[in-house]
């Protein structure tokens, strides 16, 4: 892996690993899985989301050439992504708290938005208005719930033809607001789906869209084999290997410029 490419997309992938595992495992853990999985795998989500954060904010510093302790405080505090670094820190480490302290849904929900809002805001989200903010943090949720609910299956001892009925429309909401969710954002960055081709940008959107059609060939294959009851193991791997491969094309996608965006508004991301 080249440092150009170790600066843009490791970060973000550390971001939305983290978030996965600690929104869409706190997730499992109250609607699909109960206690499961661990509390020492929401701590991973934890920390690969400083890690991933701290990183974000090293390279973004160190390209610019400030390191001192100052230049980082006033990055933090003084631009909209350090900011949202923080903000995703501090909804992240109330979410855990909140799970350790068995709090009731509303504080595990309040503290998943702040975390989401500030996973939005640290990349083309906080580009837009509003209302773009919002999609962004609804379309990382509804990943992370796909995600954390395919790891909770996959780590669980027994993965029961019961689990997947109660996992499958919970799921289907998941990729509704994928999709729905997914355009919109696509439109609002290039302007036109058509052009999609003519952009660096648009290819690798291509090619997400691509490995989740086959997330999606995979989520069908793992229901067929719950039903028959046989090879729901290896193919419950597939599915969350797919998934991981989106996650790694989103984390390269963000590091680019859209087409609806200046060089001047994406050296901020």
């Amino acid at each position: 892996m080249t440092p150009d490419l170790l600066a843009t997309v490791w970060p973000k992938l550390a971001l939305y690993l983290g978030a996965a595992l600690l929104v869409g495992g706190v997730a499992a853990r109250r609607v699909l899985t109960p206690g499961h999985p661990g509390l020492v795998w929401l701590g991973v989500g934890l920390a690969l989301l400083l890690l991933g954060g701290a990183s974000g904010v090293y390279f973004t510093l160190a390209g610019l050439g400030f390191t001192a302790p100052a230049d980082l405080l006033d990055y933090l505090t003084g631009t909209g992504a350090g900011r949202a670094v923080l903000i995703l820190w501090m909804g992240a480490l109330v979410l855990l708290a909140a799970e350790i302290a068995e709090l009731s849904w509303l504080a595990a929900l309040g503290a998943s938005g702040v975390l989401l809002w500030g996973l939005a805001g640290i990349g083309h989200g906080a580009s837009h208005g509003q209302l773009t903010h919002v999609l962004h943090g609804l379309h990382a949720g509804a990943m992370c719930l796909w995600v954390g609910g395919v790891f909770a299956l996959l780590t669980r001892r027994r993965a029961t033809a019961v689990l997947a009925r109660k996992f499958t429309p919970y799921a289907l909401g998941s990729v509704l607001t994928l999709g729905i969710s997914g355009v919109w954002m696509s439109l609002e960055h290039t302007g036109n789906l058509l052009l999609l081709p003519a952009s660096a940008y648009g290819r690798t959107l291509l090619l997400k869209l691509a490995w989740v059609g086959l997330a999606l060939l995979a989520a069908v294959i793992v229901r067929r084999a719950f039903a028959v009851g046989q090879g729901v193991r290896p193919r419950l791997i597939g599915e969350a290997l797919t998934l991981l491969a989106v996650l790694g094309v989103t984390a390269s996608l963000s590091g680019q410029a859209p087409p609806t965006h200046s060089a001047t508004e994406h050296s901020g991301h």
